[in-house]
């Protein structure tokens, strides 16, 4: 009798592990971690250092470690990266290591998604395409929330599609979570890619009529209620009795999600684009007019960046910023995404044709019926909507502009799509037909389109081994076309030796440059220059701290106050307790002279740090501070000179 033994799962698994995905992991995971340490936004990173000062610092997400003003964003993916800090300190790498590691988790989860419907060359497109997305990688290297954000709206994604095809109540209501938390990370913003998840579910979930309907508005209300609960939260908690809002002139929470990070932010301009985003401030800290401000900027302030080096800003061409959404064909926002949106629109072209079936042609009033025969046909709409939706809101948005890694939001759908359109190529191009000339076609189309606008921007070297393997490659492709060879395998690895080459432009971007990925005409800042500049202001921040020290008379709340989050920010992060009386900009009505002054008279704040130089507090935090600087300054002991800095920088009250 044969004995009869289980089958172990090792040596199938082994097996069936995609070595493609693998290496684009590996790619992915070293374009991350690997400048994982290099820069960080200040603002947010004192933010999670007063957070773990206390309860209320986590709940309403406090930027000052007393609880007097809240950064202008829900505290919904800081809350992830507090624990980080916690566990290792606050530092740069801390904050931004929970970024890098969904940035690396993410083309898998795409990967797995697609590869189900759309096969697994689609697949591998797709995840190809999402690791080298230069906006990718660098918010995936830093703490801006928008990586947390997009990695929950992607998992929505996930829990959607198994909703429609399950019919189960579980993954409804977890696509209702993961969008309202995803509200809860930035705003509005995280509707973005909703209209596409709806109409989906709508065409693709096998129910009647009456009981979708109860479904959808179930699911919408669940959705609604998670994404307003923090909102409500604040709004019902009575303003004595939390932080100031940032950002808003009224200390309405209203004010912050519909105004400032709504319409002010994501709403349509009537008219052109600024012609140039802010430039970085000079100043900080007590320095000297002209000095360099630290790579740590938060976002509207911030130089553009350069592995961790501070970059002149470049000038945007009026004439590109009045285009619209033609600003994303040509730099600098074609940059953020690879210059592979023309690639994406001629895949979304090639994905809308495959769903135009002759039975959708004869009976169009079918389409429903047609979406929920054809998962893959169902999901191709919500990838395409996404990208629409958010090429359209992007595209146009007043911020894309002075935020041009706000297209970080696109690069999700558009690896979909395109990893569906190059799979429909794929196998359109072993079938040797007419229209498989469209491929090499695209190819050195794509190519001479990311060589001429990269010019400057990447390495001449970069640029010849693009151009060199995709005119080989294409010319084997065409060999193979007019031969009727194409299902060779010297056919197929051309086709995927170029398909890859259009990658490596942007990648080799995207590791060169972080911060606001520039456009054409920025020049990195040298970088003993950069050194020293990072050196005088640590030894700033250590001279004013260390003479607060010997004094022996800090406040008992707070060591030193500032006027904006730029000068205090620093200060936090080092341990020293700090408050930005004008929030963010410099702009909130946070105080008035006379609360002031009862917070200082309360012996709760003796030093003030003065910005220096006419950028340094920008214009909002010099007109709405201006009573509160000169009451300072007229009133107040200016102990520059004892503090070793230049004069009119640190003052000390008076009193007691």
């Amino acid at each position: 009798m044969r004995l009869l033994t289980p089958r172990l799962p090792t040596r199938n698994l082994i097996r069936s592990i995609d070595v493609g995905l693998a290496l684009i992991v590996a790619v992915g995971a070293w374009a991350r971690f690997s400048r994982v340490a290099e820069f960080d936004n200040q603002y947010y990173t004192a933010m999670v250092a007063s957070m773990l000062r206390s309860l209320p610092n986590f709940l309403f997400g406090s930027f000052d470690p007393g609880g007097v003003v809240m950064v202008d964003k829900p505290p919904g993916a800081f809350w992830f990266q507090a624990p980080f800090a916690y566990l290792f300190g606050v530092s740069t790498w801390s904050v931004n290591l929970p970024q890098a590691i969904v940035g690396t988790l993410a083309p898998v989860v795409l990967y797995l998604l697609m590869k189900q419907e759309f096969g697994r060359v689609a697949a591998v497109a797709a995840a190809a395409v999402l690791v080298v997305v230069p906006a990718g990688i660098v918010i995936d290297s830093r703490n801006e929330p928008d990586g947390l954000l997009y990695f929950a709206l992607l998992l929505a994604a996930v829990c959607v599609i198994r909703a429609a095809k399950s019919g189960k109540w579980r993954w409804l209501l977890a696509f209702s979570l993961l969008v309202g938390f995803a509200f809860n990370v930035k705003m509005l913003v995280a509707f973005v890619p909703l209209p596409a998840f709806l109409l989906y579910y709508l065409l693709s979930a096998r129910a009647p009529g009456r009981k979708l309907a109860i479904r959808i508005l179930v699911a919408t209300g669940v959705l609604f209620v998670v994404a307003f609960s923090w909102a409500t939260f604040v709004a019902l908690t009575p303003a004595d009795s939390r932080p100031y809002i940032g950002s808003t002139r009224d200390n309405s929470i209203w004010t912050l999600v519909f105004e400032y990070n709504g319409l002010n932010r994501f709403g349509f301009f009537t008219g052109s684009r600024p012609g140039q985003p802010q430039p970085g401030a000079p100043g900080g800290l007590g320095l000297p007019p002209g000095t360099q401000q630290t790579p740590g900027q938060p976002p509207g302030g911030q130089p553009y960046q350069a592995r961790g080096t501070p970059l002149e800003p470049s000038p945007m061409n009026p004439d590109v910023a009045a285009r619209g959404m033609l600003g994303l064909l040509v730099n600098p926002l074609a940059a953020q995404l690879g210059w592979l949106f023309p690639m994406a629109v001629l895949m979304l072209v090639v994905a809308l044709i495959t769903l135009l079936s002759e039975r959708l042609y004869r009976r169009p009033l079918q389409l429903p019926s047609v979406f929920r025969d054809s998962p893959a046909g169902a999901q191709t709409v919500l990838w395409v909507g996404w990208l629409v939706t958010a090429a359209v809101v992007f595209g146009v948005a007043v911020a894309t502009t002075t935020h041009p890694y706000y297209l970080v939001g696109m690069a999700v759908p558009m690896a979909a799509v395109i990893g569906i359109g190059f799979g429909t190529l794929w196998q359109t191009f072993q079938k040797a037909s007419l229209l498989a000339w469209v491929v090499p076609v695209a190819l050195l189309g794509g190519a001479v389109y990311q060589v001429l606008l990269s010019q400057g921007l990447v390495g001449d070297l970069s640029v010849a081994v693009v151009l060199v393997t995709v005119l080989l490659t294409c010319t084997v492709m065409a060999s193979a076309l007019w031969r009727k060879l194409t299902d060779t395998t010297l056919a197929k690895a051309s086709l995927a030796t170029g398909a890859m080459a259009l990658l490596a432009i942007p990648l080799v971007f995207g590791l060169q440059f972080g911060g606001r990925i520039a456009g054409a005409g920025i020049a990195p800042q040298p970088p003993s220059q950069a050194m020293a500049g990072g050196l005088e202001r640590q030894r700033a921040l250590e001279d004013i701290s260390a003479f607060i020290r010997r004094q022996g008379d800090a406040g008992a709340r707070f060591v030193v106050g500032t006027v904006s989050a730029r000068e205090a920010a620093p200060f936090i992060i080092a341990g020293v307790p700090a408050v930005a009386i004008g929030g963010f900009s410099g702009g909130d009505t946070v105080f008035t002279v006379a609360s002031f002054r009862e917070m200082v008279e309360g012996g709760d704040l003796r030093y003030f740090l003065m910005p220096v130089g006419e950028g340094a507090a920008g214009p909002q935090g010099r007109a709405q501070q201006g009573p509160i600087v000169n009451y300072i300054r007229s009133t107040w002991r200016d102990v520059s000179r004892d503090a070793g800095l230049p004069q009119g920088s640190l003052f000390r009250h008076q009193g007691p």
